[in-house]
C-alpha cells in the first residue's frame, strides 16, 4: 500500500508513508532478500546533517556531541570533505549525495534550484533524461529502501524515483519502477528520526536515508556561530541526541548489529558570522564547501583518516576548492551513494562520475 504524495505547499510538513506507518494500515514489510547484500554488511544508514560546519563537532568535544564522537573514534573519518565545487546548497546537494554527480555538466544531475516547484518536478523534468539513484540501485537488486526527510521541499527527490517516475527495472526480476518502499517527510527533525527508528526496527531496510535539518535552520538565524553556548551548537547537540537514538538501535538489534554501517556527512557548511552559505571562492567564501565526511561500521577502522586510507586515490585539499578536473580528488558528499553501494557489495549508480570506480577505500 502506497500513500500518494500530496502537492507542496511551502511551510507544511508532509509524511508520506508507504508500509502504513502512523497510518494504520495493516501490511507486511519488506523483507531481507536471501541471500542478503553480497557486502561486508547488509544494512546502510546515510544519514546527512544539513547545515553542519565542519568544526562544529571538533569545537563541542567529546562531552557535548558523545555519538558524533563515537561514530569519529569507531570509525573512519574527515572533516576536510567537499561539496560540488561550484554550488553548496541543499537540494543540490543533496540530490549529487544520492546519485554520485556533480551539478552542473552534461554528466551533472542538473538540479540547480533550491526549492520544489511542486508535481510534476523531478530530476527528469530538470535534467531532460533519466537520473538514477543509489534507490535504483539497491531497490532493483530486490532489497529494500527507505527515504526520511525533515524538509518538505525534499519531496522533489522522492518523486524523482516514485512509482510514477521511476526507471523500468531492467535488472533481474522485476521490482518495478517504485524505488522508494518508505518515505516520510516532517519538518520536525526528531519526529523524522522517531519514525525511522520505529521502521527500521520493523522493516530493515537495506538502505536508508535520513535527513536532520536543524544545523541549517538555527545557522541561517544564528550566524553558525561556534561560540560556546550558541544557539548554532545547541542545534548540532540535539541532533547528537538523535544519533544517540540510531546508533542504539543498530547496536542492541541482534538482526541490526555488526551488519550495519552508517556514512554521515552534509550537504554544505556556513560562511561564519553570517546568516548564508555560499561558495564563492574567487572572493574567500569557501567556509560553505567544507564539510565532514564519516563511515562507521563493521570493518572499518577505528580512528582513521580518510585520507590516510586513500593516498593514492584522494588528496586532502586544504583550504582549496578542487574541480572535478583534479588528479586527485578530495572525499566529496557525492562520494556517498556510491560508498553505501560498495558497502553492500552492489555496482555504482549508473552514470555516475563521483566515487564511480568505488575506490574511496573504507578499510585498510
Amino acid at each position: 500500500m502506497r500513500h500518494g504524495l500530496p502537492p507542496a505547499r511551502p511551510g507544511l510538513a508532509v509524511t508520506l508513508v508507504t508500509l502504513g506507518l502512523l497510518a494504520g494500515a495493516c501490511t507486511t514489510p519488506p523483507t531481507l532478500p536471501t541471500p542478503p547484500p553480497p557486502g561486508p554488511v547488509q544494512h546502510v544508514i546515510h544519514i546527512s546533517v544539513d547545515g553542519l560546519h565542519s568544526d562544529a563537532v571538533p569545537t563541542l568535544g567529546r562531552a557535548d556531541a558523545p555519538n558524533f564522537f563515537r561514530l569519529r573514534e569507531q570509525g573512519a573519518f574527515t572533516d576536510n570533505a567537499r561539496t560540488d565545487p561550484k554550488l553548496a546548497n541543499t537540494l543540490p546537494d543533496h540530490a549529487s549525495e544520492l546519485t554520485s554527480r556533480g551539478v552542473f555538466g552534461d554528466a551533472g544531475h542538473g538540479l540547480i534550484i533550491n526549492d520544489d516547484l511542486g508535481p510534476p518536478a523531478t530530476l527528469r523534468l530538470i535534467k531532460g533524461s533519466y537520473v538514477p539513484g543509489v534507490f535504483d540501485v539497491v531497490h532493483d537488486a530486490g532489497f529494500s529502501t527507505g527515504f526520511f526527510a525533515s524538509k518538505t521541499k525534499f519531496a522533489l527527490l522522492e518523486r524523482s524515483w516514485n512509482p510514477v517516475h521511476g526507471a523500468r527495472d531492467r535488472t533481474g526480476v522485476n521490482n518495478g519502477r517504485d524505488k522508494v518502499d518508505v518515505t516520510v517527510i516532517d519538518g520536525n527533525m526528531a519526529a523524522v528520526v522517531a519514525a525511522f527508528v520505529t521502521e527500521m526496527a520493523r522493516s530493515r531496510f537495506t538502505y536508508a536515508f535520513v535527513h536532520l535539518r536543524e544545523p541549517d535552520s538555527t545557522g541561517h538565524r544564528a550566524d553558525w556561530s561556534l561560540a560556546n553556548g550558541s544557539d548554532y551548537l545547541q542545534s548540532v547537540i540535539a541532533v547528537d541526541g538523535l544519533l544517540g537514538d540510531i546508533l542504539d538501535l543498530v547496536e542492541t538489534d541482534p538482526a541490526l548489529a555488526g551488519r550495519t554501517a552508517v556514512i554521515l556527512t552534509s550537504d554544505h557548511s556556513g560562511e561564519l558570522g553570517t546568516n548564508f552559505h555560499l561558495l564563492l571562492p574567487d572572493v574567500d567564501f569557501i567556509e560553505s564547501g567544507i564539510i565532514s565526511f564519516y563511515v562507521w561500521g563493521p570493518g572499518i577502522p577505528a580512528g582513521a583518516d580518510l585520507y590516510a586510507l586513500n593516498p593514492s586515490t584522494r588528496s586532502d585539499p586544504g583550504r582549496s576548492i578542487p574541480g572535478y578536473n583534479a588528479p586527485l580528488q578530495p572525499v566529496r558528499n557525492g562520494d556517498a551513494a556510491n560508498v553505501a553501494l560498495d558497502l553492500l557489495g552492489l555496482p555504482a549508480v549508473p552514470g555516475s562520475t563521483i566515487n564511480a570506480a568505488q575506490d574511496l577505500a573504507t578499510s585498510n
